[in-house]
């Protein structure tokens, strides 16, 4: 054959180009050109050639590697086929974006080659090598490629044309690649981490969308759950909400009302606090729809054992402690489990201070301190007292009682005693012309009150002025345990005639607890009107300038008088005192400073007041 002139050029003894000129090409049949294009090849093959093939020997192996690994760690490693996204999603419109830089870890799929690269484009099948190494030793010799071809769905990329280049680019490193872009548009938010699993989720969301038509109502949605059955339980959620709207309104609403109003003052009320909070970091590989979801269930479950409705938030954070799965909240559980089996009750530490108004106190709320009053219900005579004392309370307070009775057992005559007890609490609330609702726990009695007390910003124990011999139980009684664990304030009521909260004494020693209680004072203060005393006893631990800096504090926030008194003696003979002289109504003090073992041994001034007060004491924490 006339194949004519063959000029070459050496360096350092290589082939590095092959020149061959072809005289007469009408001569020349179809199998003489393919002879002639191998021929060229395999004399092209010089030192890019040879670092081509190493490049696609190591791809190789890097993808056993990779297979191996994801396998036996359970992660996918499969190419996501276009044709099964487009199948699912069935695609609404498509707009061609010209050539423009695609980023390459955003290429998560392909269009009739899925099989031949894995999730990272490294090759999989041997058929692959001829092309491969082409593309490779081309960008070894600086040829320019022309732009790959792509569809563009959400914010992944499925190749359509170019595979081999995506495969090579990514091996050498590069971020992005040159691509022609046909945008494809979906219904739902389809993003580069989207696996072939995904995609039932997908078709779950998108029928939710057709049929709740938030992607029109409310263009920010983002509503993906990690479990495609979870769409049907949202759609009972708004369908329920729709019925109670229906209930309250006096005309019925439309569908789409109803979705508008579930999303702006169910949904996203709940999203805000997650994102507030940020508790998203405690379940990495799920959504916050998914979050949503979870918290309104463990807040209906809640609600129905507390037996009235609780925030949001306070929901949120019990979710949280229950089941977050960051690696501190696991050894927070464990640790409580096992100082609750090793640790009897009595000597548990109580919490610090602060607690209550980090959880319950809201910024935006200070005139109501106690929106939510527990009651602890035994039925004596001098308990009815304790509930007419809290009822001032919740006047001043507009809050709402929670009347708490605990049946030692499931027993029915247990039960219907906790009944009747409960109804009478109904019925004396109407009467003193308050709000309230019920609850009727079996169990310990200081655990359930402990359990309730969660969800409530006052606790109102009726406390006897007789405790009975120390020996008896030397670590306290059930109120005293209630009183150091309880992450909230206390009204110990000693069940004597109802005073009317009008003038108030502060037992301050400057502790962190009795900075909690001048807090409450302010106010009451201002809040209330109340008169104010502010009580010091002189110790090793307290002086004139603690007090006077405690009355400039209430000064500054309220407008009411303050008093001071700077007194010598026995503590709680001093407050005693005092609180008669003074005429008051009622007392506040810190928690108990002492942890519970030093305390059963050298006595607690909290005790001793205790004992004694025929006045309403509110322990602050």
């Amino acid at each position: 054959a006339r194949v004519g002139a063959v000029s070459t050029a050496y360096t350092d003894a290589m082939v590095s180009k092959v020149y061959i000129v072809l005289y007469d090409s009408s001569c020349y049949t179809e199998h003489t050109l393919s002879y002639t294009r191998a021929t060229y090849m395999s004399i092209h093959l010089g030192h890019s050639g040879s670092k081509a093939s190493e490049d696609f020997a190591r791809a190789r192996r890097a993808g056993n590697l990779r297979r191996l690994w994801t396998r036996l760690t359970g992660q996918n490693n499969n190419l996501v086929p276009f044709e099964d996204v487009k199948q699912t999603l069935g695609i609404l419109n498509q707009y061609y974006r010209g050539v423009q830089p695609v980023p390459l870890e955003k290429i998560i799929g392909s269009m009739g080659r899925s099989k031949d690269f894995d999730r990272v484009f490294l090759p999989t099948q041997k058929h692959s090598r001829g092309k491969w190494v082409s593309v490779d030793r081309a960008l070894y010799d600086g040829v320019t490629l022309p732009p790959i071809s792509v569809y563009q769905v959400g914010d992944a990329y499925f190749v359509v044309d170019g595979h081999h280049r995506v495969s090579v680019a990514r091996r050498q490193g590069s971020s992005f690649i040159d691509a022609e872009v046909i945008e494809l548009k979906s219904r739902v938010p389809v993003t580069a981490d989207l696996k072939l699993e995904d995609l039932d989720g997908l078709a779950a969301y998108q029928d939710f969308l057709e049929q709740t038509r938030l992607d029109v109502l409310r263009p920010d949605q983002d509503i993906r759950l990690t479990m495609p059955g979870d769409y049907t339980r949202l759609l009972d959620h708004i369908r329920v909400h729709k019925y109670f709207i229906d209930r309250q309104g006096p005309q019925e609403t439309t569908w789409e009302e109803a979705v508008n109003h579930w999303y702006d003052h169910v949904y996203m009320p709940v999203i805000e606090t997650i994102r507030r909070h940020k508790l998203m970091r405690e379940f990495p590989n799920h959504t916050e729809a998914d979050l949503y979801l979870w918290i309104i269930e463990h807040a209906y479950y809640l609600s129905e054992k507390a037996g009235w409705q609780l925030s949001g938030w306070e929901v949120a954070k019990d979710f949280v402690q229950r089941f977050g799965k960051r690696p501190g909240r696991l050894f927070q559980r464990l640790k409580e489990r096992v100082l609750g089996v090793l640790v009897p009750e009595e000597l548990e530490a109580g919490p610090p201070a602060g607690v209550w108004r980090e959880e319950r106190v809201e910024e935006t709320d200070r005139h109501h301190l106690f929106r939510d009053i527990l009651v602890t219900l035994t039925g004596a005579e001098t308990g009815w007292r304790a509930l007419a004392q809290a009822a001032e309370f919740a006047r001043l307070e507009d809050g709402v009682l929670h009347g708490l009775h605990v049946a030692p057992s499931n027993d029915p005559e247990h039960l219907e005693r906790g009944r009747r007890i409960l109804d009478e609490f109904m019925f004396r609330c109407e009467s003193l012309g308050v709000r309230g609702t019920t609850s009727l726990a079996v169990g310990k009695v200081d655990e359930q009150i402990l359990d309730y007390a969660r969800w409530s910003d006052l606790v109102v124990i009726n406390q006897r002025r007789e405790h009975g011999r120390w020996a008896e139980r030397p670590l306290g009684t059930i109120f005293q345990v209630v009183a150091e664990q309880a992450a909230r304030p206390i009204l110990a009521v000693p069940g004597t005639n109802v005073l009317p909260l009008r003038r108030a004494v502060l037992a301050y020693d400057g502790s962190p607890k009795a900075r909690e209680a001048l807090f409450v004072l302010r106010h009451m203060a201002a809040c209330w009107n109340a008169q104010s005393i502010i009580l010091t006893v002189a110790s090793s631990s307290t002086n004139r300038e603690m007090l006077d800096a405690a009355w400039k504090y209430l000064q500054q926030h309220t407008a009411s008088t303050v008093t001071t008194r700077y007194e010598h003696g026995v503590p709680h003979e001093v407050i005693l005192r005092v609180m008669e002289e003074e005429q008051a109504d009622f007392l506040l003090m810190g928690g108990y400073g002492y942890q519970p073992l030093i305390k059963a041994f050298l006595g607690s001034t909290v005790d001793r007041v205790l004992r004694e007060a025929v006045f309403p004491v509110l322990i602050c924490h």
